[in-house]
Formats: C-alpha cells, sequence, structure tokens
C-alpha cells in the first residue's frame, strides 16, 4: 500500500510540473501578428480623390478647383456634402459658400441675396425671403439650382464625382477670375469680362479671344514704334523741303508715294496682318 501511495504521490507531481512547463512555454511563445486588412477596391469610375480622410475635419470647409469647376467640401451632420463653390443667386460677384451659413433642415443660405439651396438636390428653398422687392422683381426662374456633386467616403480618402453632378455631365458654370474675394477686403465686386462669343453667318459661336496676340505685342514695342515715327517725320520733312526748294514736283509726287507704301508696308508688318494673311 506505501508503494503504490508513493507511486500515485510521484506521478500527481510529475504531472504538476509537466504542466508548469507547457504554460511556461506558452507564455514564451510570441502572439500572432492579426492579419493584414484586405486591400480596398479602387473607387468607381468617375470618382477622384479629392483629400484624405483627415484632412477634412467636422468644422473645417474645403475649396477645390478641378476640372474647370471650383466645388466646396465639408462636413454636414454626419454627410460629407460636395456642391458648387458659388452661390448661382450671385454668379461672379458672389464672395462664395466658404462662409456661409447652414441651416437645420438641410440647406445653406447665399451670403448676398439670403436664398437658401438644397445640399441635397441643389434646388431653390427659398428665394429672396428677406427681399420681397427684389422677389418680385427677379422671377425664381432666373436662377438655376445648385449643383452638387455625388460623394465617396471611404477610410483611404474621400472621392467626388465631378464630372457627373447634379446639372449633367456637361454642364459648367461661367467663371471669371473676379469677384468679391480678390481684395483684402473682401469687397471687390468687380468681375473680369468672361469669354465672349459672336455668332457667324451659318449659326456658329466664335470665341472671341481676350488681350492681343503675345507675337503681335512683342511687334509693336512702345520706344521701337515711337522711334520709327519721329524718323519717318523727319524723313517726310527733310525730303519736302528738299524737293519744294528745288521746284520739282514730280519728285515731290514720287517720294509722297513711295513713303506712303512704306509706312503700309511696316504697319501691316508691325501688325502682324502680313503673316495673318499667309
Amino acid at each position: 500500500e506505501r508503494l503504490c501511495f508513493f507511486r500515485v504521490g510521484f506521478a500527481a507531481r510529475r504531472g504538476e510540473r509537466l504542466a508548469v512547463r507547457a504554460a511556461d512555454e506558452t507564455a514564451k511563445a510570441p502572439a500572432e501578428a492579426p492579419p493584414a486588412p484586405a486591400p480596398l477596391e479602387p473607387a468607381p469610375e468617375g470618382f477622384s480623390k479629392i483629400c484624405a480622410f483627415e484632412d477634412l475635419p467636422r468644422g473645417d470647409r474645403k475649396k477645390v478647383d478641378a476640372l474647370g469647376k471650383s466645388i466646396l467640401i465639408f462636413w454636414y451632420k454626419d454627410t460629407v456634402v460636395c456642391i458648387e463653390g458659388r452661390s448661382p443667386a450671385e454668379g461672379a460677384f458672389s464672395e462664395g459658400f466658404a462662409n456661409a451659413r447652414l441651416t437645420q433642415d438641410g440647406c445653406i443660405v447665399c451670403p448676398g441675396t439670403a436664398s437658401t439651396f438644397d445640399l441635397k438636390t441643389g434646388e431653390i428653398k427659398a428665394w429672396y425671403p428677406e427681399n420681397p422687392v427684389l422677389r418680385r422683381l427677379t422671377p425664381l426662374e432666373t436662377c438655376r439650382p445648385m449643383e452638387v456633386f455625388p460623394v465617396l467616403v471611404r477610410p483611404d480618402g474621400i472621392f467626388v464625382d465631378i464630372k457627373n453632378g447634379s446639372l449633367g455631365p456637361n454642364f459648367r458654370a461661367a467663371t471669371t477670375s473676379g469677384g468679391s474675394d480678390t481684395s483684402l477686403e473682401n469687397n471687390n465686386v468687380y468681375a473680369v469680362e468672361p469669354r465672349m462669343y459672336v455668332q457667324g453667318a451659318d449659326g456658329t459661336e466664335i470665341a472671341v479671344e481676350d488681350g492681343v496676340d503675345s507675337a503681335a505685342a512683342e511687334k509693336m514695342d512702345p520706344g521701337t514704334l515711337a522711334i520709327s515715327i519721329a524718323g519717318v517725320a523727319a524723313l517726310a520733312l527733310g525730303g519736302s523741303a528738299t524737293c519744294v526748294f528745288y521746284e520739282n514736283y514730280v519728285a515731290l509726287g514720287l517720294f509722297w508715294l513711295v513713303g506712303f507704301g512704306l509706312a503700309a508696308q511696316k504697319s501691316l508688318e508691325v501688325t502682324g496682318a502680313l503673316e495673318e494673311d499667309e
């Protein structure tokens, strides 16, 4: 009996030592690394990354110029919204929606007219609500809806479909380089004149380019032009005086004829008219 008790006790202590050793080896074994996150699928076609998710904190508004459009992106409650940067009610003279007030019913307020636009659809909710005179003088039909853009929020950034806004894929609002935000005091109401179009005889619209051709501008240097005029005037005066002194009126006529021809040719060269004809 003593031998059996000794064997049982020995086996129990040996089992405890093995259990302790196994526990120590388990504790020393390195923990398995968590599985790597699955890679994100590419953004849908048409969506462009505007900024990283952390670059647009709540309360901030980010203005971006892309594909010829000025857009404004910001948080509204728990949703990221993207709209056009300026109010359709004011156009180029608007200071923009950068500091515009938001309403509790999901609208943004035009800073100049107090008109409200829906952040989801862009439709006009209130038209001149604080000015009944202008509301009557300026019909609602004279203002288009505000353009709203689809937004996709993902862990790798915020994406916007700029091409397919609420007003259609081919819509582009008229823009100028003027507006209130072009002065330090944000009170500049003047804008650079936008591109103009004239209608040709066949009904096609032809763009009227602003400014003067750069090559012609280089040729029409003010200093060179002044010296040329002075030289021609001196030559004409001296030649005319010489012909009159000798009473050679035939030579005087030929002198002026040749002089006018050379002056006309030089003028065409300076203005670039000869190159345009070629």
